[in-house]
């Protein structure tokens, strides 16, 4: 288990010891981030890393004791798992020790401070964070209340880790042997995604331990598309309750007991990844004004509001880095 990894050096991304061209480079292919040499230890950095769909694989050496400090980092999940040496990761208020074959992850949303020893050495498996949650909107069969977090600290002995490390060894061995393509790359990308949110602990576990293909009440599948049908025109209650032939107060208490959210708070999720969406696949004409009209919202500025409780960012965000 993760007995490959050395394969990755045939991938080298850095191997230097200028501390800028380091901490530019690691930002630049890992994420944002400062870090500072403690105890002035000399510093030589190699980082090696294979790019596959919406995934990374890069093993990390700093080559001297360091303290990180990591942002927000709004769009991607670091999966990170200590191969020798051992750090201190402490992201939000969640804190954890980490020696070799431990796992820690850090999720959006919160900062992260990392202190290694001068031995320490981390494979990373960065994920993109849309790409995730669509995988678990899938899995789900609905849109998400809330992000996903995982646990900061896992298991290294639970059956998830072990095949997460056997997973990530096989991609290792692929790349180091030169075998490439887009086709494999995307497939490897959307099976460790699976993989993470089925078999790592996160905040929608119970959810998926429901079963999807339980069926629906009639009056709350029929609802569900309705809503689906019409998700740029205006719905209240009173019409889905007079279309469904039941009560508010039933149709409310069907929408929590089936799909976890009452009928309101499913609209406004189900508007707000139509149009995360519709922001990513903009075409070059596209504002956001134009594409929140064709969605049925008016109220641009109410709906900025909630998208960034949402995503972390504006609409204009979304659409900006698309454009780029």
């Amino acid at each position: 288990m993760l007995n490959d990894i050395h394969l990755l050096e045939r991938h080298s991304l850095l191997s230097s010891a200028d501390q800028r061209e380091i901490q530019a480079r690691v930002s630049h292919y890992l994420c944002p981030h400062r870090f500072t040499v403690l105890r002035d230890a000399p510093i030589h950095t190699r980082l090696n890393g294979v790019f596959f769909g919406d995934s990374a694989l890069l093993d990390l050496r700093y080559g001297a004791p360091v303290e990180i400090s990591i942002g927000d980092i709004a769009d991607q999940y670091l999966f990170r798992i200590t191969l020798q040496g051992h750090c201190e990761v402490a992201h939000g208020r969640r804190s954890a020790a980490m020696q070799a074959g431990c796992l820690s992850v850090s999720s959006p949303f919160a900062r992260s401070r990392i202190v290694t020893d001068g031995e320490c050495r981390n494979l990373i498996l960065r994920v993109d964070r849309d790409a995730l949650e669509t995988q678990l909107q899938r899995l789900l069969g609905r849109s998400l209340r809330q992000p996903v977090i995982f646990e900061v600290s896992v298991d290294r002995q639970g059956a998830g880790v072990v095949s997460l490390y056997h997973t990530l060894d096989y991609i290792c061995r692929l790349y180091g042997s030169g075998v490439e393509g887009p086709h494999i790359a995307v497939g490897l990308s959307d099976y460790l995604m699976q993989l993470l949110l089925t078999q790592l602990p996160h905040n929608y576990c119970a959810d998926l331990l429901r079963d999807p293909r339980a069926p629906l009440p009639h009056h709350v599948r029929k609802a569900r598309d309705y809503i689906e049908e019409h998700l740029d025109q205006s719905i209240s209650l009173s019409t889905l309750s007079e279309l469904c032939g039941v009560s508010i107060r039933t149709l409310q208490n069907g929408f929590r007991q089936f799909l976890q959210q009452p009928p309101l708070d499913y609209i406004r999720d189900r508007r707000l990844a139509l149009i995360h969406e519709a922001l990513k696949q903009a075409r070059d004409n596209d504002s956001v004004t134009s594409i929140l009209l064709r969605h049925g919202i008016n109220s641009l500025g109410h709906f900025s509001s909630l998208y960034r409780q949402r995503y972390g960012c504006l609409p204009s965000d979304t659409l900006r880095r698309r454009m780029h």
